[in-house]
Formats: C-alpha cells, sequence, structure tokens
C-alpha cells in the first residue's frame, strides 16, 4: 500500500509533466478504477506505472515487464538521445496489444534512466460511448485511434509516435525517432485520412471517395483498420468524418460482410432507417449467418 506521502509525490510529478499541455487530469483522478460492461476491473484517466504493478493488472504487467529482452547495444544508444525528451503513452488495461507493449516499453524506459516525470500515462475506455477515451479527454486533438499509442515530445512538439506495435523494435523505431529518420508508423491508411481531414473538406473529400480508394487500398492490411478508427469517430461525436472512414472502407473491401455491417450501424445511429436497411441487407447477403445484421433487419422492420 502506497503512503499518502508518495501517492502525493506522483500526483505532483504527473502535473508538471507538460506545463503547456491543456488537457492534465485533475488531481482526483489519479489511478481512477472502473469496470467495463463485463464487470471487469480497468483504469481510466491518468494513471502511475506503480499501480500496474498492483493485483489485478500486475499478472501481465510483471511477467511482460520481466520477459522482455532489451536491444542492450541500441538502448545503449539510446540513453542520451532521450534524456531530454517526454512522452505521452495511450492505453487500455482491457488490451492486449496494451498488456504487451506497455511493460516491455517501461523496462526500456527503466533501463533507460527515463524519469518519471518525463511520462504521461493516460488509461482510455473501450465502452462504445466513450470509446478509446479518457473521462478528461487528453486524447482530444491528438488522434489516437489504436492502443498503446506512444508520443514523442522534444521542447513540447511532437517528432513521432510509435501506434500500437513497433515497426522493427521498440528500440529501433524509438532510436529513428529521436535521430529524426524517416520513420512511418503502423496505419498509414488512417494516417492518410486524417491529414486529409485536416486539409479538405468533408464534402471534397466524400465527392473524391473512388479516387482516395486507389490511394488508400496500398496502406491498408484488412478492414479493422479503418473500422476501429471509425467507431473512434463515432463515439467523439465526428459523425460526418466517421461516415466517411465507414464509406471508405466498404469500396476497399467490398466483399466483407462486416465493413457493411458497421455501415448499417452508423446510419442507425444516425437515424437513416432507410440506408441502415440496404447495409445490412448488404452484410446478411455477403454473409447470411450474420446474427448482428439480421436482428438489426428486424429491429427496423418493427419500427
Amino acid at each position: 500500500m502506497k503512503s499518502i506521502f508518495k501517492s502525493t509525490i506522483y500526483i505532483i510529478i504527473i502535473g508538471c509533466f507538460f506545463s503547456c499541455h491543456p488537457k492534465l487530469a485533475p488531481q482526483g483522478s489519479l489511478n481512477r478504477e472502473s469496470t467495463d460492461s463485463r464487470g471487469n476491473a480497468i483504469l481510466l484517466g491518468t494513471c502511475t506505472k506503480e499501480r500496474l504493478e498492483q493485483k489485478p493488472y500486475s499478472d501481465w504487467f510483471i511477467k511482460n515487464y520481466s520477459d522482455y529482452n532489451i536491444d542492450t547495444a541500441a538502448a545503449e544508444k539510446l540513453k542520451e538521445k532521450l534524456s531530454g525528451k517526454k512522452f505521452l503513452i495511450f492505453m487500455g488495461t482491457w488490451c492486449g496489444d496494451s498488456r504487451r507493449e506497455v511493460p516491455r516499453l517501461y523496462k526500456l524506459f527503466d533501463y533507460c534512466g527515463i524519469k518519471p516525470a518525463q511520462v504521461q500515462l493516460i488509461m482510455l475506455d473501450n465502452r462504445d460511448s466513450v470509446y478509446k477515451q479518457s473521462p478528461t479527454h487528453e486524447e482530444r486533438g491528438l488522434n489516437i485511434h489504436r492502443v498503446p499509442d506512444l508520443l514523442i515530445f522534444e521542447k513540447n512538439r511532437e517528432i513521432g509516435r510509435i501506434v500500437e506495435s513497433p515497426v522493427a523494435s521498440l528500440e529501433r523505431d524509438l532510436l529513428a525517432i529521436a535521430n529524426k529518420e524517416k520513420y512511418t508508423p503502423h496505419f498509414q491508411a488512417v494516417s492518410l485520412l486524417i491529414e486529409l481531414f485536416r486539409e479538405k473538406s468533408i464534402q471534397d473529400i466524400e465527392s473524391n471517395l473512388t479516387a482516395l480508394t486507389d490511394e488508400v487500398k496500398p496502406l491498408t492490411k484488412n478492414t479493422s483498420e479503418l473500422n476501429t478508427y471509425g467507431y473512434v469517430l463515432m463515439a467523439a461525436g465526428e459523425k460526418e468524418k466517421a461516415k466517411v472512414a465507414f464509406k471508405l472502407n466498404t469500396l476497399l473491401y467490398p466483399g466483407n460482410a462486416n465493413a457493411f455491417d458497421s455501415m448499417g450501424e452508423y446510419y442507425f445511429k444516425t437515424g437513416n432507417k432507410m440506408l441502415a436497411e440496404e447495409n445490412y441487407r448488404k452484410s446478411l447477403q455477403l454473409q447470411p449467418a450474420n446474427d448482428h445484421a439480421a436482428k438489426m433487419l428486424e429491429q427496423l422492420q418493427n419500427k
């Protein structure tokens, strides 16, 4: 059990991180615990490594921390390069990728002598209405769509990020970012769409979806990339952007039942019964055993 004094120290450390960051959580939210829709314990908001070393999270944190073999040759080069950096980690204690990668990352940080004051750890929710959000919304404006997501900052400016998992290894990815070498994280299709949302109107993007499909197709590995991004946008209230993501996914994967099921869910939640039915029917045509689409069609027809 941590002493009151030790807890206070960690609150001060977290509060001092990124003095110009506008979205730091209030002190009372440190190590906040909740439950998901299945009754499992989850952490939400600003957190500390020490909490992850306690039950029930220690079951996976300590094992994955201990089992990770650091590339010491690369890590030795990292020590000096990371000393002035700051790190923002978004994760979910419900997420298998987070459970694997975050303990490894902390082991590497410990090896490199990264201080607690250099790291801010944010826990995100997995419930539909607040999908991949923190209660105090540190994720806003940072385009967090996959977890874990490690953002690296130098002089309060993001210089790179590792999304979900490293491309080569944690050590080599961080070296490339710290050296300002060309580095492209996973999920390039989402990155391209994020950039388009910054530069163009939704109407312009929608009017050029066919051409965009050709550009995005070589960048995607499967339907889950844009599908997940669509649900993140929906939960954040970015409905028009979500529609673009879901629609683009159906164009990229016209034979995938789940892509049309998600498109149907979008129209259902935004009140367009006709297009919801159309997409659920398409999903059932592609996958007759899709119980969710069948139930949704029945619900819509009984309205």
